[in-house]
């Protein structure tokens, strides 16, 4: 049996680097507290990571012999091999979508649940109330489309970070 403790650090590393620039997104862009920002930013990448990799090890007894040598070694290896490189791009553009459409979805049931946990007060006690409890649960009060460009651009953000360090690490 194989460990890949290198894809498990890898994996570790990219999530820390996702939560990080996620929540700097979501404390800027949907008004929330840092904590606050940090505990959704982390939440959905989990949930976005154990799903693809559930689905990876799902789809992956389905592939063809020669797609599955190609999709582990790259995985498992960081390895490309001949004519992988737009098999790659090709599943990396499926993956970005997917992976956002997971985070958007995460965030909506979360925001559901905590809505039943704490629902809202009328606009009259918000007023009044600035305590740090309210701060924190700010981002319920914020419209669903601007929860979905901050999810978006988040997402968008630290993709493109993580390129650049994928890119840079194989120099």
């Amino acid at each position: 049996m194989v460990f890949p403790l290198p894809t498990i650090l890898l994996q570790t590393f990219i999530l820390t680097i996702s939560v990080a620039i996620e929540s700097s997104v979501f404390y800027a862009r949907c008004q929330v507290s840092r904590k606050t920002s940090v505990e959704y930013a982390l939440s959905i990448n989990l949930i976005s990571t154990c799903v693809g990799w559930i689905f990876f090890f799902y789809i992956e007894p389905f592939l063809s012999p020669t797609l599955k040598i190609k999709l582990i070694t790259y995985v498992f290896l960081n390895q490309l091999g001949e004519g992988s490189l737009s098999l790659i791009f090709g599943i990396g553009f499926v993956l970005f979508w997917a992976n956002f459409a997971i985070k958007l979805i995460s965030l909506n049931l979360f925001n559901k649940i905590i809505d039943s946990a704490y629902p809202l007060k009328t606009e009259a006690e918000v007023d009044l109330e600035e305590d740090a409890r309210y701060y924190t649960r700010k981002i319920k009060k914020a419209p669903e489309r601007r929860q979905a460009m901050a999810v978006l651009w988040g997402h968008s953000y630290s993709h493109s970070v993580i390129l650049l360090v994928l890119w840079l690490k194989d120099f």
